[in-house]
């Protein structure tokens, strides 16, 4: 199957009845309110996301999200984790339960995403402003761990991470002994690789496609299953890599490091040595959430089968980990 072909096994979350989405938004804006357009922003298995517009009404446009589990994690990350003025996010106005679902009408950023357009000046101010971020979450790390509402991976971590990730793999049959344990020790070496790192909040899925531009600021979304408490050159490493979701950013990677070290007081050469270490835990993450699917019994992704996404995966890391020191 072509990577780019959605796999035919894949099923979609079934959007709540229109009556029941019409009584949110009375409750959010105290009286019938006629949506005048919508859009389907993303329609896939754990997720459906729409922009709402209305006529006559403040704000005159919404967000509305419904989720599944685990990506019903995002509510706790809006209540209880996120500060928009530190990670600038969207504001969540209204959350509601419908079932096993969660529906969440969070603020309209907009539809200018870094994927689709970016300049010298919108990387320089991207590594500036995840700098600031990375920083303002150290400080609250011992605040964020006892909530016990993202996981904590950091290098101490990393091998037995892998350690259970790979262990899955083998029993299903994905991979062999051998490639078991090529996972495992390119774990370690990253772990001893980033073991100085300092710990904060980690976006997880940081591409130019989660960046939105609105004015002359930049917000993250889809803040998710993948944001974990780690190393933050984890989402270093995913926005400056030559990955298709990051677009007309990927000719500007220098711009990002070099913001990125001139607010943080990283050394360039420091940063560059360390990279390739994050990215390759980074696509661990990821395999991380293909074991999850497998483990729901869920065999399609929107890219393809996830089998062979999980053969892809393993060999990127692998190409990483050759390249290691």
């Amino acid at each position: 199957m072509p990577p780019h072909q959605e796999d035919s096994s894949l099923k979609l979350l079934t959007p709540v009845p229109e009556e029941k989405l019409a009584s949110w938004l009375r409750e959010f804006y105290g009286k019938d309110i006629p949506i005048a357009r919508r859009e389907v922003l993303r329609h896939r298995d754990f997720s459906y996301v729409e922009r709402l517009c209305f006529e006559d009404a403040l704000p005159d446009s919404l967000i509305y999200k419904l989720v599944l589990p685990p990506w019903d994690i995002e509510q706790d990350l809006h209540q209880r984790i996120l500060i928009p003025s530190i990670s600038a996010s969207a504001q969540l106005f209204m959350t509601a339960h419908h079932g096993d679902l969660t529906a969440m009408f969070l603020e309209d950023l907009g539809a200018v995403y870094l994927k689709d357009r970016a300049e010298g000046d919108d990387a320089a101010k991207l590594g500036e402003e995840l700098a600031k971020m990375h920083r303002a979450y150290s400080y609250r790390v011992d605040e964020l761990i006892p909530l016990k509402i993202l996981r904590t991976i950091t290098p101490i971590d990393f091998e037995p991470f892998a350690r259970g990730v790979a262990g899955s793999l083998l029993e299903w049959g994905n991979i062999d002994g051998a490639r078991q344990a090529s996972l495992i020790a390119i774990a370690g070496r990253v772990a001893e690789a980033l073991a100085g790192e300092p710990i904060s909040l980690v976006h997880g899925d940081l591409y130019a496609e989660n960046i939105v531009r609105r004015g002359s600021k930049f917000f993250i979304i889809d803040w998710s299953w993948f944001t974990i408490i780690g190393v933050p050159l984890l989402d270093l490493a995913s926005i400056t890599s030559d990955h298709d979701k990051n677009g007309a950013l990927k000719e500007l990677r220098d711009l990002v490091i070099e913001a990125y070290c001139d607010e943080s007081g990283y050394r360039r050469d420091a940063i560059e040595r360390s990279l390739p270490y994050a990215q390759a835990f980074e696509r661990l993450l990821f395999l991380d959430w293909l074991v999850e699917r497998k483990r729901r019994g869920v065999t399609g992704t929107t890219v393809g089968h996830v089998d062979g996404l999980i053969d892809k995966i393993i060999g990127t890391i692998t190409e990483i980990g050759s390249r290691l020191d």
